[in-house]
């Protein structure tokens, strides 16, 4: 009987002894999973931030394509003003110089 409970306690210990190895195993397999999904979470972020920052910089390159384009506009608008108005001043300008001529040599 002593035997019997020695060779039961034999096998209970081997067993236990092969639970615990399994479940050392599994613990590694998960936590192997775990890092593997967390390495997989990691890339998706970064990829996810880095076409998030592609559309940021493309929308505000949009947007100073736009400003840049309305400035030109404005810009362009003041210089044509301002050349229609020295335009417009040239006959003036062309009367008093030569009014100024004339007058000063006498000629009147």
């Amino acid at each position: 009987m002593a035997y019997e409970v020695l060779r039961k306690l034999q096998e209970t210990e081997s067993h236990a002894d092969e639970v615990v190895v399994k479940a050392e195993e599994r613990a590694r397999a998960l936590v192997r999973d775990a890092r593997a999904t967390a390495r997989a979470l990691i890339e998706d972020a970064k990829a996810e931030a880095a076409t998030e920052g592609e559309s940021i910089v493309e929308a505000e390159e949009a947007k100073a394509r736009a400003e840049a384009t309305e400035v030109l506009k404005k810009s362009s608008a003041q210089c044509n003003k301002l050349r229609d108005t020295a335009r417009a001043s040239i006959p003036r300008a062309a009367d008093l110089v030569v009014e100024r001529i004339v007058t000063s040599s006498g000629n009147r």
